[in-house]
């Protein structure tokens, strides 16, 4: 007979046994069996667990898949736009040139104007009106890229030693405006 009959077979006779003794509880004090009974059931209960662990290892380990972690989401840095635009005011056709610097010097202005309205709770001409005299700012060279013609001027001596740098004089003036609205910003708050 194999292995699995046999055990077949002695489950369905205690299986069978279990059953009858709950239904007339008499049969249990029949056989005066305690001590060897608990060591039958102790040897059943080994053998099927030696059973259980050789079928075990014939077959094949199988991991559980994870699912992919979360993935880190980039946010642009903050100001990084802005680089971009003024890396572009450098190069290309002459419209796209002037487009870009024009679109550079309104956005700093748009900030500007905003920062000086909720700072000094005045209204918009004003604003645009210290924009252009240049009030806004100690920086005379920040005061002359946003202001208009009584804004204050860079000396020559200024615009020469600049001139030597990497960075074209536009772009050089426009970081330095925009450095000088955010430390404007920075003191409203």
């Amino acid at each position: 007979m194999k292995r699995r009959t046999v055990v077949t077979v002695v489950g369905l006779l205690a299986v069978g046994w279990g059953l009858a003794v709950a239904i007339a509880p008499g049969l249990a004090t029949m056989f005066p069996l305690q001590e060897v009974f608990v060591k039958v059931v102790g040897v059943l209960a080994f053998v099927q667990g030696l059973r259980v662990i050789q079928q075990r290892r014939r077959t094949d380990v199988e991991g559980a898949e994870t699912g992919d972690p979360e993935t880190n989401v980039t946010l642009p840095t903050p100001g990084q736009e802005f680089d971009e635009l003024l890396r572009t005011v450098h190069s290309g056709h002459r419209k796209r040139l002037i487009r870009s610097r024009k679109e550079l010097r309104q956005r700093l202005e748009r900030s500007l104007v905003a920062a000086i309205t909720r700072r000094d709770g005045c209204s918009v001409d004003e604003a645009r009106t210290q924009i252009e005299t240049g009030r806004w700012t100690d920086d005379p060279e920040a005061a002359a890229f946003l202001g208009g013609p009584s804004a204050p001027r860079r000396s020559w001596r200024e615009w020469l030693r600049r001139s030597l740098g990497s960075e074209t004089a536009f772009q050089r003036r426009a970081r330095k405006t925009a450095d000088a609205v955010a430390q404007y910003v920075e003191e409203s708050q």
